[in-house]
């Protein structure tokens, strides 16, 4: 009972904080003359308020303590299934999004930056509501925990089991001995990341409301966009090639940019996975832009580059922003994409998927394997980042790896039960669970998700919670040994 009430209290400051972003874009709705948008806002916020009244007082007993890790688990999971579900209140109060089911799938979405829609027409969306659904994407991406994590000692809550619990990859590190600390750099590192794109994007010719929104949706690796058209609507070869620096930005590890940033390049020269990152993106750019041009998609290496580049950054980093509809391109393109989604973004950035480091070390693993056919008595130790992988390594990691492939595989019968065909199931789950948005068939770039039903809506939300929580974050609350004593 002690720890459920010690969970109650950060809930209701994340909240808050929720109530705080909605406070902005019922302001915004107020100036643009968006009154039915600016009551749903305000009406969300009186909602949060009451709900934040109740909690208050059923932990008004509770003492300054450290989460245990169990109740770290349950409380990231909580507040992001909160987060989630107060989201949809400003899309249906609005009309914007009547439905529950639509406007879950919107928020969820848009929280785990997944960037999948069930959105025909984007434009048609107040500017207000748009801006909304860009904060969900920046909110989710920068991470509601790690956010908090800078409040919660204020509570004498301990943070480091939530920023365990929260964020990915296989470790978290630590730039400062107080993990508030931390978490303070990486949203000043977050912070300041959007304000330059956002700046870059209005050179380019967007307008506020769109540079803001892109900007949101690229740093967090989201991927929704205020346009119908998503990037294409530009059509502008500045827009595309800010955008694709931004979206790998945003994929790569944020320690590390802070420790480059602090003590310069030297960080990246040691970095396994930076280095795997980098090769991966250029050997996949190669390839797409290569067979585009050989198959005469585009006229120009410079147009082949810029396409290719895009969209191989835009599936790699989990984004899921579109410039151009890669179903029609070679199938060699279209094999290279599909194989991204596999892939993810870097250990402790906004992408979600498997992640690069997780490949790294399977790879240096098979090399070690391969070794000891050759020389069955040798002891041979493989590196990361310069250093000896820690023991038990690679069993966490084939672990993960088994587990992914499950839920995905799982998820895909789930869905294949609503009478969607397998390669659509299959693309979709594999587009929600890894946060990239669009996949294939019926789920493709120039396509959407609105026209599944709500049981379908209703599993690949779930499948996005999945996947934004690292799986085991969420998985282990349906484990029978979470719940003994």
């Amino acid at each position: 009972m002690k720890q459920f009430k010690l969970i109650l209290r950060p809930v209701a400051v994340i909240l808050a904080m929720q109530a705080v972003f909605m406070a902005l874009c019922g302001i915004a709705a107020v100036v643009m003359g968006e009154w039915t948008s600016a009551w749903a806002f305000f009406k969300t916020i009186a909602v949060i308020a009451a709900v934040d009244a109740v909690i208050l007082f059923v932990s008004r007993s509770a003492r300054r303590a450290d989460l245990s890790i169990r109740s770290g688990f349950l409380l990231v999971s909580f507040v992001w299934i909160c987060v989630s579900l107060l989201g949809t209140l400003p899309y249906m109060l609005s009309s914007s999004i009547p439905y529950f089911a639509d406007a879950l799938f919107e928020s969820v979405s848009g929280f785990t930056t997944t960037g999948a829609s069930v959105l025909t027409d984007v434009e048609a969306l107040p500017q207000s509501m748009l801006l909304w659904r860009g904060f969900t994407h920046w909110i989710g991406g920068g991470g509601i925990i790690v956010l908090s994590v800078a409040i919660l000692p204020l509570l004498g809550i301990g943070g480091m089991h939530l920023m365990k619990a929260e964020t990915t990859g296989l470790k978290v590190d630590k730039l400062a001995p107080r993990i508030a600390e931390t978490a303070k750099y990486l949203w000043f590192l977050y912070m300041g990341l959007t304000a330059v794109l956002t700046a870059l994007l209005l050179f380019g010719g967007m307008g506020f409301i769109d540079a803001l929104c892109h900007a949101f949706s690229a740093i967090s690796t989201g991927g929704l966009s205020s346009r119908n058209a998503s990037v294409a609507y530009f059509n502008s070869a500045y827009i595309d090639w800010v955008l694709t620096a931004f979206m790998l930005i945003g994929a790569m590890n944020f320690i590390l940019l802070i420790r480059v940033f602090r003590g310069g390049f030297g960080y990246l020269k040691i970095d396994s996975e930076f280095k795997a990152f980098i090769l991966i993106f250029a050997a996949a750019t190669a390839v797409v832009s290569v067979s585009t041009y050989c198959d005469a998609r585009y006229d120009t290496w410079a147009d082949a580059i810029r396409y290719g580049a895009f969209q191989v950054a835009s599936v790699f980093s989990t984004t899921g922003f579109a410039t151009d509809d890669y179903e029609v391109w070679p199938v060699v393109a279209q094999t290279v994409i599909f194989l991204l989604f596999f892939v993810g973004g870097c250990s402790g950035s906004t992408a979600g998927g498997i992640k690069v480091v997780r490949h790294v070390v399977m790879f240096k693993q098979l090399g070690r394997e391969l070794k000891y056919l050759l020389h069955p008595r040798a002891v041979f130790v493989f590196r990361i980042n310069g250093e000896p992988a820690r023991s038990g390594l690679v069993n966490a990691v084939a672990a993960f790896f088994f587990i992914y492939i499950m839920s995905v595989l799982t998820l895909t019968l789930a869905l294949s039960a609503a009478g969607i065909d397998a390669f659509t199931s299959f693309t979709a789950v594999l587009g929600t669970i890894g946060t990239v948005g669009p996949g294939f068939g019926e789920v493709g770039p120039t396509k959407n998700y609105g026209h599944f039903s709500d049981y379908a809506k209703y599993v690949l939300s779930f499948a996005m919670l999945l996947g934004r929580l690292e799986i085991y974050t969420l998985l282990v609350l349906f484990t029978p040994w979470f719940w003994k004593r």
